[in-house]
């Protein structure tokens, strides 16, 4: 995906307007325009700064074959390797459900922290079988027959 496309997508899926994330990188409003519709490509601190801001990596930002969205776990190790000292002279704004889920974050303790990561990082299959296994299939959306005995070889093999 072109570099332009992928930083609108992004940008579009964090829910953040261009003008808020012109601001946020220091960049002109028509200069990310132009950026997003592939007029020019952000170089160096640009693309830095706005891979920072949406939460990638500027090689993730600038690589044309990368695929989209960004694997999660390529967002788990850009978090895991950000400063946690960093500050920023700027807000972001957080709705009141995303501060619920920051608070409850907080609040694990480091091995149920290590199992969010692992469950965020499994694929829709992998977590569709572990509720399986637990006895939650009621959880589950659209769990066919098939679905379920493939859970069940699965399984027994164990």
């Amino acid at each position: 995906m072109e570099t332009g496309r992928k930083i609108m997508n992004l940008r579009k899926d964090r829910g953040v307007a261009q003008s808020s994330l012109a601001s946020m990188t220091s960049v002109t409003p028509s200069a990310l325009s132009r950026i997003e519709a592939g007029i020019h490509q952000p170089r160096g601190a640009v693309a830095l700064r706005i891979a920072r801001e949406l939460g990638v990596t500027a090689d993730y930002i600038l690589d044309n074959d990368a695929p989209y969205p960004p694997p999660r776990i390529a967002l788990l190790e850009n978090i895991r390797s950000s400063n946690r000292q960093e500050t920023r002279s700027r807000s972001v704004k957080v709705s009141s459900r995303e501060k619920r889920l920051i608070e409850a974050l907080r609040s694990l303790s480091d091995v149920e922290q290590q199992l969010l990561e692992a469950t965020l990082s499994a694929t829709t299959r992998e977590v569709r079988l572990a509720l399986y296994a637990l006895g939650r299939s009621d959880q589950l959306e659209q769990h066919d027959g098939d679905e379920k005995k493939l859970f069940k070889k699965i399984l027994n093999k164990l």
